[in-house]
């Protein structure tokens, strides 16, 4: 299962994620986030710290960062307020309502090799709510497409590891603050998932 960790504003938690061979590195670039950075800082952080396929952007396609990373191949994005799906060549990580679920078996969800819906609690809000939408239906669905986030903590990985899931992306439940990774819980993080 691959783990993305989300909310990185710190260089000292970029390290600390390297080290943990964390899979996807998450720079949020929105501007209603309180992790928001600044899209030159993130972008010296993924060059320093040789970044280049493990970074995600999370960007509004209407805001002028997504027209600077769309075509940067080499950074995965993350992207909200589209209206269609963008033709990028990154990896794209489309960002969904849990309700969404229910249309994972219809013969137009969209599947293709570098796209992974992401799914979240995104009931009032983008997401990054740090609250868990219902699980309790997961099972009879086919998650190897997707990621997912809303509320996840050291404690869920165990359960979601049955799951067959792509991934899940973590954040708010891995902090000290907004935007301050917990290194313990991150250790913790890694240690579920060997």
């Amino acid at each position: 299962m691959k783990i993305k960790v989300c909310g990185i504003t710190r260089e000292e938690d970029i390290v600390k994620l390297k080290e943990l061979e964390i899979d996807f590195i998450g720079f949020n670039l929105l501007k209603e986030s309180q992790r928001k950075v600044n899209i030159d800082w993130a972008l010296d952080m993924t060059e320093k710290h040789q970044l280049e396929n493990s970074s995600v952007f999370l960007v509004n396609c209407e805001e002028p960062d997504f027209h600077r990373l769309k075509n940067v191949t080499a950074h995965n994005l993350q992207i909200y307020n589209f209206r269609e799906i963008p033709n990028v060549s990154n990896m794209l990580f489309i960002p969904v309502n849990a309700t969404f679920l229910k249309q994972l078996e219809q013969p137009h969800f969209r599947k293709k090799e570098n796209h992974r819906y992401l799914v979240d609690n995104m009931e009032s809000a983008l997401g990054g709510t740090g609250e868990k939408f219902d699980w309790s239906n997961l099972h009879e669905f086919d998650l190897s497409e997707v990621m997912l986030a809303g509320g996840i903590g050291a404690e869920d990985i165990d359960f979601l590891q049955d799951l067959n899931l792509w991934g899940v992306d973590v954040n708010s439940k891995f902090e000290i603050a907004p935007g301050q990774k917990n290194h313990n819980l991150l250790d913790s993080l890694r240690n579920k998932n060997e």
